[in-house]
């Protein structure tokens, strides 16, 4: 119970950490929105300008150019006030062509950063959604263990902790065929078993790792640390640094990926026998069963060899 109680209180404070980044990420939404705004007025109005001074040439009787002004001079005093003239003018069309493509690549910078920024949004709010989705099982949890506990202290049956599957390790699974390291990596996370809580994010720093708050790629990545072995942090990066193989060529140590919350969503380390170790968001670091129940409906065949 105060396994599951402190997860609750941990993944509520991601929470509240994600809220606070959204928070600030919307205003930095608001100000990109308010200056592309402001540009776009600014640019508008210098095409409006190019577009008259375009207009004008094209509307000329003779199409005077340039060469044509300077050539009608009468006189040499008056052909040097018409160079100035036409420096003038050329400097100004130059001007406003410089401003308005230095403009324009302003407005295209903020524009990706705007684009950026609401897409970070976005990741923000499914990471919000995942963490309720885990807090709502742990409460359940939660609520489920203070039942048992109320029910065994009625019966005044003493609480022993018998065993049962989430307590149960994988010693000496790593057989002679099987790379040498494998054996380090499954049982790693024999310590933490039942000694652990899920934390959405957790498992990237010393002080989560020593007291046992991982998630389910942060447990993996610091599982093949242990035996010298450096690999992605997150499923999406994890599933890339292996190679594929068939669910009936599994051995230990390769990596199962199960479909919860997105496709690849969780990530486990199997142990054969159709169980693998891994963080659940319910439990902690756990071994679990995926030849039944929830985590065999989740199982969609990717297998990934390190």
């Amino acid at each position: 119970m105060n396994r599951v109680s402190k997860a609750i209180q941990l993944n509520n404070q991601e929470i509240s950490k994600i809220k606070s980044e959204r928070k600030q990420a919307k205003t930095e939404v608001k100000q990109l929105e308010k200056e592309l705004q402001s540009l776009k007025k600014d640019m508008e109005k210098r095409k409006s300008i190019l577009r008259e001074r375009a207009r004008s040439y094209q509307q000329t009787d003779k199409h005077i150019a340039y060469l044509d002004v300077l050539l009608g001079a009468t006189s040499l005093s008056d052909f040097v006030e018409r160079v100035g003239a036409v420096a003038a003018i050329a400097e100004a069309d130059q001007s406003l062509l410089q401003q308005q493509e230095t403009q324009q690549q302003k407005y295209d910078n903020k524009k990706i950063s705007l684009e950026k920024k609401i897409a970070d949004l976005k990741i923000m709010k499914k990471k919000i959604e995942t963490i309720r989705t885990n807090l709502i099982k742990q409460e359940n949890e939660y609520a489920m263990l203070r039942e048992q506990h109320k029910k065994k202290l009625r019966n005044k049956d003493k609480i022993n902790g018998k065993g049962n599957d989430k307590g149960e390790t994988y010693k000496n699974v790593a057989s002679d065929n099987v790379r040498d390291y494998i054996g380090t990596v499954i049982n790693a996370g024999n310590k933490y078993v039942g000694n652990s809580v899920y934390v959405f994010g957790g498992g990237r720093n010393k002080d989560d790792i020593a007291r046992g708050r991982f998630d389910c790629s942060g447990f993996v990545h610091w599982a093949f640390a242990q035996a010298g072995i450096e690999i992605g942090t997150s499923t999406s990066t994890i599933k890339d640094d292996g190679r594929q193989v068939s669910p009936e060529d599994m051995r230990p140590g390769d990596l199962v990926f199960f479909d919860t919350y997105k496709k690849d969503g969780h990530v486990g380390i199997y142990l054969g026998d159709g169980k693998f170790i891994g963080s659940q968001n319910s439990t902690g670091v756990a071994v679990a069963d995926m030849t039944k129940g929830y985590w065999k409906n989740m199982f969609k065949g990717r297998v990934i060899r390190i």
